[in-house]
């Protein structure tokens, strides 16, 4: 009886439709990676790393101690990141901050692709169930971490060194050489090359216990590329350095709390802003890829190799202990991820080919069709975030100050104040925030008070600024340390732009919706004191019945799912006006505050909460309760709350008595 070859013909043709449907989704999962590495440049580490990159090629050597602080100089620098300082240093003199920001989305795109390589070779992707899902949420998981510092080197070699180990598991083991070059590479230009260790003594335990040998082709390529970690300028010390790093992980350290990216993952406060649940934020994706991957390791525990075990298990409590672990547990465990949330995880190929005739037609387009409508449905949520991150919608919805693109960020990064100090030449010694530190060492050209260099700095000294920084009365800090400039981002830190007012030695010569920059009396005293009025320039007059007309103007309830025009919120607006409102000048905190409701694009209630402080403030209580008001209906907050009933009732006024 001859064959009937339409079956294998339709069968194809599902095959085909599937390659497609990869490739479509291969391309766009590449758009989604890039679009999130233009971040503009936010992170103030990238700072130190530029600067140390540049001096190691001018001095031909790395530092042995700290040479961009004062306050540290005695103190050891293990510069472990001086090869990664080094290629950016070159990269930034030659195509500035778009080379690195470039570079670096170059990275994180090979990375991805070598994540797709190792899933397609543990579960043939283009037959995979769910990969598209689980893929996206992946690369959305990270994304909270794609910027341009060293990790992100450090996730390709990371990912590259499972691609082998798992290769050389599938029996194919003739990579295995690379592992000490990798390791190599990895310790001269990230700390967290004792990743590289734990993954390898996994697959050695696993392996051994697997095979019951314990010398295996694995084991000397493995001991091996321990030995080259010590090849770096810095010996044992090098090696150490990751050990002593393993104590900002504990909850009792001083960093801990100081530091966003050390934070743990695992709480619900990224959800709620001034009270209102924002769904739509960088954790949101990582919890979820965190509840799939869990229900897949539970899935495969029959079955799971102790290698595979112990990897998900380190990885997972380094996920959940901090943030900027979160990227390396991705890296992991996707694969495997993939493939326990198969539907049938232990059916083989064989028992499909057995289904014959009609019969397998139906079941592949059956069991096809709800993953098609997932999938399509994947790529259509990809393409409108793609709109909604180049748009800056992304961001704004749950109030991030990160914006597309990659000049460096001038609403989280002091570019402009530092400008103002070199273009009038103001060298002088410098007391500085330690959120401003790192970017400053880049933009100065003279030594700093402190940076976020966690291991240079030391717990001893951080705590001491803590204490001085943060106390009402300043002059301690002042008096120990006697600086001729301070910088800070004064949102933050109002109780110093409280004490500088009343301070006759100090007087303010730059403000900006960021930073603050003071001098002291006697030094380059032929800078002018700030004046207000530059940078309120920028600003229309807006009269008393204007401003009534902006106040009650409609907004949208809420962002728009898709804009194919950049979205503009106020952040310089609600910057600058804190400032006047802080520097107690009242009139011109509402003048960039109703300015800001007439620029923005997007509902902005935190500004209708901080215009109601500042009619409060000016006895405008009308204005006041009505601004409340309109923040509340939104938003809680429990002044805004006591201040319009205190209004409504007519008590205020008793109070203002007393």
């Amino acid at each position: 009886m001859p064959k009937d070859t339409s079956i294998d013909e339709n069968a194809n043709k599902v095959d085909i439709v599937d390659k497609v449907i990869t490739r479509i989704t291969a391309l766009i999962f590449t758009t989604l990676v890039i679009v999130f590495a233009f971040r503009e440049i936010y992170s103030p580490d990238i700072g130190f790393h530029l600067r140390a990159g540049e001096w190691i090629i001018q001095n031909l050597k790395v530092p042995a101690q700290d040479t961009f602080t004062y306050t540290s100089s005695a103190h050891d620098y293990v510069d472990m990141h001086w090869l990664y300082q080094v290629v950016i240093a070159a990269i930034n003199k030659i195509s500035g901050d778009f080379g690195l920001v470039a570079s670096h989305a170059f990275l994180l795109v090979l990375s991805f692709f070598i994540l797709y390589l190792r899933s397609d070779r543990k579960q043939k992707i283009n037959k995979a169930s769910n990969w598209h899902f689980i893929f996206f949420l992946a690369i959305t998981s990270a994304s909270v971490l794609f910027e341009p510092r060293p990790h992100i080197l450090s996730w390709l070699i990371f990912t590259l060194m499972l691609l082998i180990l798992e290769e050389y598991d599938r029996g194919r083991g003739k990579f295995l050489f690379l592992l000490p070059l990798l390791m190599l590479i990895w310790t001269n230009t990230h700390t967290l090359f004792i990743l590289g260790w734990i993954v390898l003594g996994c697959y050695l335990v696993g392996i051994a216990f697997r095979d019951r040998k314990i010398w295996t082709p694995l084991t000397k390529y493995a001991i091996l590329s321990i030995i080259v970690s010590f090849l770096n300028p810095y010996f044992s010390k090098g090696v150490a350095l990751p050990f002593v790093q393993f104590q900002l992980l504990q909850p009792h350290n001083v960093f801990k709390d100081a530091i966003a990216e050390l934070t743990s993952p695992i709480n619900l406060d990224s959800y709620f802003f001034n009270s209102r649940f924002v769904f739509l934020q960088p954790l949101m994706w990582f919890h979820a890829f965190l509840i799939l991957s869990v229900i897949s390791f539970i899935r495969r525990l029959k079955q799971i190799q102790l290698h595979d075990f112990l990897i998900y298990g380190l990885f997972l409590y380094l996920a959940v202990s901090s943030v900027r672990n979160i990227g390396f547990f991705v890296l992991a465990v996707l694969p495997a991820t993939i493939e326990g949330l198969q539907p049938k995880l232990i059916a083989s190929e064989d028992e499909t080919n057995k289904k014959r005739g009609i019969r397998r037609i139906l079941h592949l387009m059956g069991e096809r069709r709800g993953q098609s409508i997932l999938d399509i449905t994947t790529i259509g949520v990809t393409l409108v975030l793609i709109l909604a991150i180049v748009t800056d919608v992304y961001y704004i919805n749950y109030r991030s100050h990160d914006r597309f693109g990659y000049r460096f960020n001038e609403h989280v990064l002091p570019v402009r104040a530092a400008k103002f100090l070199t273009d009038n030449n103001l060298d002088g010694k410098v007391l500085n925030h330690f959120n401003f530190g790192g970017y400053l060492i880049y933009a100065l050209p003279q030594k700093i008070f402190i940076d976020g260099r966690t291991e240079v700095m030391g717990e001893e000294f951080f705590y001491k600024y803590s204490i001085l920084w943060n106390q009402v009365d300043k002059s301690p800090i002042l008096q120990k340390y006697d600086p001729d400039i301070i910088i800070f981002p004064h949102q933050n830190d109002f109780l110093w732009i409280h004490y500088l007012r009343k301070d006759s030695l100090w007087r303010l010569v730059y403000v900006d919706e960021l930073a603050v920059v003071y001098l002291k009396t006697g030094y380059a005293d032929d800078i002018p004191h700030f004046n207000s009025s530059k940078s309120l320039a920028g600003y229309g007059e807006i009269d008393d019945a204007q401003t009534d007309e902006i106040l009650k103007k409609d907004y949208p309830s809420g962002l728009p799912l898709v804009s194919f025009t950049k979205q503009y919120f106020p952040l310089t607006e609600l910057g600058l006006s804190t400032f006047y409102y802080y520097n107690d000048q009242f009139d011109e905190a509402i003048h960039v505050g109703i300015n800001g409701l007439l620029r923005t694009t997007v509902a902005c209630p935190e500004m209708y909460y901080n215009l109601g402080h500042y009619f409060f403030e000016k006895r405008d209580f009308e204005r006041s309760i009505y601004c409340y008001e309109r923040f509340l209906k939104t938003n809680n907050d429990e002044l805004a709350r006591h201040r319009s009933k205190m209004i409504r009732s007519g008590r205020i006024q008793v109070w203002e008595d007393k």
